[in-house]
């Protein structure tokens, strides 16, 4: 069990060091905030509320989708949803020390460098199998639905948080790219490939297969 907790926890950290790098990046908020803060946008309600709300919203989905398959623990992901929140906050702290010159380069490279980190934290911390962040949480239970990879529904799921955010931002908000920008969609396609990747990779080191779904 402690093992487990670990791994939650420095999946978590990992991931949200990927948000970090996103954010300072300035080419865009990562795919699962971007309607949060489109809803903070539109609303000047405090990014902390939306974010709550928003993830409420999607544990009430995740019931929808599981029906009897649902179980209690996955209300712990409200608490997630808090040591995110701090991690998050710790994770731009550390960032901001490294230097950053506001290059086009360094964009790149920090948005590929968040990639990648947001993708291992989700290969660490989901099949801790504790309670997934309300994103994954989602994923995951249209995976146990359908049998499908985890890796593909994130990729769509990641791709439609990305349209509804334009839309929203496009009917309700001065900017259709208030809280959507290149960046933003380029992790929506590629989260989702890397985490496939890496998952590829440790099976082929190891020669065993991470179940990033947990029934």
């Amino acid at each position: 069990m402690i093992k487990r907790i670990c791994s939650f926890v420095v999946g978590l950290f990992i991931m949200s060091l990927g948000v970090a790098f996103s954010i300072i990046s300035t080419l865009g908020t990562t795919p699962i905030s971007s309607i949060s803060y489109s809803l903070a946008l539109i609303t000047n309600i405090n990014i902390g509320i939306t974010t709550f709300i928003f993830n409420a919203t999607l544990i009430l989905v995740q019931f929808l989708i599981l029906r009897r398959q649902f179980k209690r623990k996955r209300l712990l992901q409200l608490i997630n949803c808090v040591l995110f929140g701090y991690f998050t906050d710790l994770a731009l702290y550390l960032v901001s020390f490294i230097p950053f010159d506001g290059s086009v380069l360094m964009m790149i490279v920090f948005l590929a460098i968040s990639i990648f980190l947001t993708a291992l934290g989700i290969f660490i911390y989901m099949p801790a199998n504790i309670a997934p962040l309300p994103g994954e949480g989602c994923v995951e239970s249209v995976a146990i639905v359908t049998n499908w990879r985890f890796s593909t529904i994130k990729i769509g799921f990641d791709a439609l948080m990305v349209i509804i955010s334009l839309v929203m931002c496009g009917l309700w908000y001065t900017n259709i790219f208030g809280a959507v920008y290149i960046g933003t969609i380029v992790s929506a396609f590629m989260v989702g490939f890397t985490l496939r990747q890496i998952s590829n990779l440790y099976s082929h080191i190891t020669g065993e297969r991470v179940n990033v779904v947990n029934k």
